[in-house]
């Protein structure tokens, strides 16, 4: 992969991660609207999310994971590198904040759930909460709502990519049903993202300057930003299904895969800056899925013992950036484990093997 191109994905993966932090730090419950204008694109950056991780996936399996053992290692100390620190982090801000402030957990935009949280955790750490609409995330925690989307679209695709016979679309209707009409109504979204790499694989595009394909690059942001969430209030609700801006999901999808086609002709531009400033991408980047999971129960933790104005700024950045410096410390070193996380899986592997034979 051109490294331009690479630093470029980078950076709008750590964007979309930042998109949907400040769309939850702008709740009104927690500071009045702060940043409210980011409120409209956090659906949008999930969508990136999910097109990213296809096109990822696809130039992993064409470069480096050439068998399913690979490609699962791969995948589980990607996820769970970060799952298990992300429920424990969950579990402890959630119960200091339900003791310091109970009535913002019951009563905030996103109400605590119900009942015992132990089979939330439990699902959520086997990625199964929201199979079938279920919507059993672990306490506060909501953007864990995606994991159960992006680990079936990995066990789907593994499946048939790298299984051969008839017996391979037993298992892929068997997940197909496990799963439900909600996930696999957004599965193309993801497949947007494959078909992307291996077209621009075939086609072996230029990353020459064109005023014209940079401008279609341009253009399909733009329509994100200022037609996406006009898009998104078109109620496209159907019986089944338990999202009701489908068609908004959709557009920014299709929209994010146009950007991604012409973009190399926008990044020949600023290529020498990209480069320039790699160490500084690379790391924003690599704390990405950390800030995702991180943040929620950190922020609502804050808002639950801060006794005060929720306009006044200082507490506002305080926020921001005690999050942040969380998620670059715990999270960080998080990320770093998850090679070790893939030694270990390996080993056991090994293990396993030995015992057998």
């Amino acid at each position: 992969m051109d490294k331009g191109y690479s630093l470029y994905l980078d950076v709008l993966r750590f964007t979309a991660a930042m998109v949907v932090f400040f769309s939850h730090v702008a709740s009104q419950e927690l500071t009045d609207g702060f940043l409210w204008q980011f409120k409209a694109y956090s659906q949008t950056a999930v969508m990136i999310f999910f097109v990213m991780s296809g096109y990822v996936i696809a130039f992993v399996t064409h470069e480096k994971e050439k068998n399913i053992t690979d490609f699962a290692i791969a995948r589980v100390s990607r996820l769970w590198s970060i799952i298990i620190p992300a429920l424990i982090l969950t579990a402890i801000c959630d119960y200091i904040g339900l003791q310091v402030n109970e009535n913002l957990y019951i009563n905030s935009a996103w109400p605590y759930p119900d009942g015992s949280q132990v089979m939330h955790y439990l699902l959520s750490f086997f990625l199964v909460q929201n199979l079938w609409g279920a919507d059993l995330n672990p306490g506060i925690n909501g953007p864990f709502w995606s994991l159960t989307y992006e680990w079936v679209y990995y066990i789907l695709f593994g499946l048939f990519y790298f299984l051969k016979g008839n017996k391979k679309w037993l298992w892929l209707m068997l997940v197909a049903a496990l799963a439900g009409p909600s996930i696999l109504a957004l599965f193309p979204v993801w497949i947007f993202g494959y078909a992307l790499f291996r077209l621009k694989l075939n086609l072996k595009s230029s990353f020459e300057f064109s005023y014209v394909k940079a401008g279609f690059a341009i253009l399909a942001i733009a329509l994100i930003i200022f037609v996406g969430p006009h898009v998104r209030q078109i109620n496209t609700s159907i019986s089944w299904l338990t999202r009701t801006n489908i068609a908004g999901d959709y557009f920014d999808a299709s929209m994010f895969v146009i950007h991604l086609y012409f973009c190399p002709h926008l990044i020949s531009l600023i290529k020498p800056i990209l480069i320039r400033f790699e160490k500084i991408i690379r790391w924003s980047a690599s704390l990405t899925f950390a800030l995702y999971l991180f943040h929620r129960p950190i922020i609502q933790l804050i808002a639950a013992i801060y006794d005060g104005p929720q306009e006044n700024n200082l507490y506002r950045l305080i926020m921001v950036v005690i999050t942040f410096i969380i998620v670059a410390t715990i999270g960080r070193w998080c990320e770093k484990k998850k090679y070790s996380f893939k030694q270990f899986i390996h080993s056991l592997k090994f293990k396993m093997r030995k015992c057998i034979n």
